[in-house]
């Protein structure tokens, strides 16, 4: 059993309202009888089309802990920073597949972009500064048979240990006759003075294949962050699925009642198996809602049903030992696009009808031998699409 206790991060005490605009987030105009909404139009929204996350926070994970997980989950974010630059490839790996991209399929399905960039070295793509001449062989086992000649960088590499000589080597001779400089990084050599087609086969390679690929930070993946969601491996669902009518927002005044358990509401926790598990608002204690409709009246399954705010309601997260992150709570809400991340209502304002909602993040891992381990949600918020009364509300399976 795991004892180690983890040096955790800076709790999000309370979830403010959002400031940020979400006005250049891309949606759809979708309607349903008479009420509508702005849907997230996935085709077009990436990683480094999300909003700044609005909140600084840190993780630290002991060292004797770094060996389990195989890399280091450790970062800290600040608020204002963008998400590609906060989340690991590991952290969503389940949600959205990244791991299966490699870098010449994602060339072919992410967005243009206006700004102007060179063409990307190894130094830009993130995961190579860690590689060894060992680790890509077994990333890219056809790689044993070229001579040193053929890899530049991995030459370079040798000649600097002192190994010069071996062009006509072949790479697994070069790394059977020098051990010791088979297992430095690629960090040592200046990665920028190679392209990427330096290492024959390297943008043909799943991301999954390297050597601790789940440390890589999205923005370190050449145009990952352009990728859509809708064009992931596993790409979100573009469908709206189960949606609600925002019938009326009730703000701080509102306290939790016993009368009001766990049935009543739609947000909750996330627990083992990316599932929402529906939490009341504890009696008598701060509780914010949106209070929904449904199409059929009053005999529908949403009919009366309230959407917590997570400004008013934090709630248990995440599972296994990285659990007790962020002293084990995430805000309220939901899974609406799947385990990528949650939605969770951010604030209402009673007096024009509207509520904001905002997006949460967590950091998982899955270390060999054992099952997935994920933080509570608890990176964010994000801000997202608002909801006026009458309006359709996107609720999702919860899964």
């Amino acid at each position: 059993m795991m004892k180690s206790k983890l040096f955790l991060l800076t709790a999000i005490a309370s979830v403010v309202p959002l400031s940020a605009s979400v006005a250049q987030t891309p949606t759809i105009d979708y309607s349903q009888g008479l009420y509508k909404t702005a849907a997230p139009d996935w085709s077009k929204i990436t990683w480094d089309t999300l909003p700044p996350v609005q909140q600084p926070g840190f993780l630290r994970i002991p060292k004797n802990l770094i060996s389990v997980f195989g890399y280091d989950p450790s970062r800290s974010w600040t608020a204002g920073q963008k998400l590609d630059s906060v989340v690991m490839l590991g952290d969503a790996d389940d949600a959205f597949k990244m791991s299966d991209l490699s870098l010449k399929a994602i060339d072919t399905v992410a967005l243009p972009t206006t700004a102007t960039t060179t063409k990307p070295t190894l130094k830009d793509f993130g995961l190579m500064q860690w590689q060894t001449p060992k680790t890509l062989v077994k990333a890219m086992p056809e790689l044993s048979n070229l001579s040193l000649s053929e890899v530049p960088p991995l030459a370079d590499l040798f000649s600097r240990n002192g190994a010069a000589g071996l062009g006509s080597s072949t790479i697994s001779q070069a790394i059977a006759s020098n051990p010791q400089a088979a297992d430095l990084t690629l960090d040592k050599i200046d990665l920028n003075k190679y392209s990427l087609n330096s290492i024959p086969g390297l943008t043909k390679t799943q991301l999954g294949k390297f050597k601790s690929w789940q440390q890589a930070l999205v923005n370190q993946i050449p145009k990952l962050s352009q990728v859509p969601f809708d064009k992931m491996p596993q790409p979100i669902s573009s469908d709206i699925g189960v949606v609600g009518i925002a019938s009326v927002v009730l703000g701080t005044a509102e306290k939790g009642d016993t009368r009001a358990g766990n049935d009543y509401f739609v947000s909750g926790s996330v627990v083992r198996g990316d599932r929402t598990l529906t939490v009341a608002c504890p009696p008598g204690i701060e509780c914010s809602y949106l209070e929904m409709g449904d199409f059929a009246g009053s005999q529908g399954s949403l009919y009366g049903k309230r959407w917590a705010s997570g400004s008013s309601q934090l709630v248990l997260g995440g599972y296994g030992f990285l659990a007790a992150v962020n002293g084990g709570k995430e805000p309220t809400g939901r899974l609406v696009y799947g385990s990528g991340f949650k939605v969770a209502l951010t604030g209402v304002n009673e007096s024009k009808g509207t509520a904001d909602f905002g997006l949460f993040f967590r950091i998982c891992a899955r270390p060999p031998f054992q099952q997935k381990t994920c933080t509570p949600y608890f990176i964010g918020p994000v801000p997202w699409l608002p909801v006026s009364e009458n309006d359709l509300v996107i609720v999702g399976t919860g899964r």
